[in-house]
């Protein structure tokens, strides 16, 4: 960059990726950690945290969703003001 470039200040934006996969889930205990296996099927690890529920005992979990996210700036086709 040269003396006298003047850099223009840019917003950005982020949403879900246009191109992203399903969100991915688990289900995780609370009491002893154990979790579900990561899926796209929110039953199944729903299913897996009641089966849990009751072998164990354990009333608690925490539902992790992945979601796939793409940043841009706002002016960029297709984006969106914050």
């Amino acid at each position: 960059m040269k003396p006298g470039t003047v850099l223009g200040h840019v917003l950005w934006t982020i949403g879900p990726d246009p191109d992203r996969n399903p969100p991915v889930l688990y289900a995780k205990c609370k009491d002893c950690a154990e979790q579900s296996p990561a899926t796209t099927d929110r039953a199944a690890s729903d299913l897996w945290a009641l089966e849990h529920a009751g072998r164990t005992g354990h009333r608690r979990y925490r539902e992790c969703v992945s979601v796939d996210l793409y940043a841009r700036p706002v002016n960029e086709t297709g984006g969106t003001t914050p």
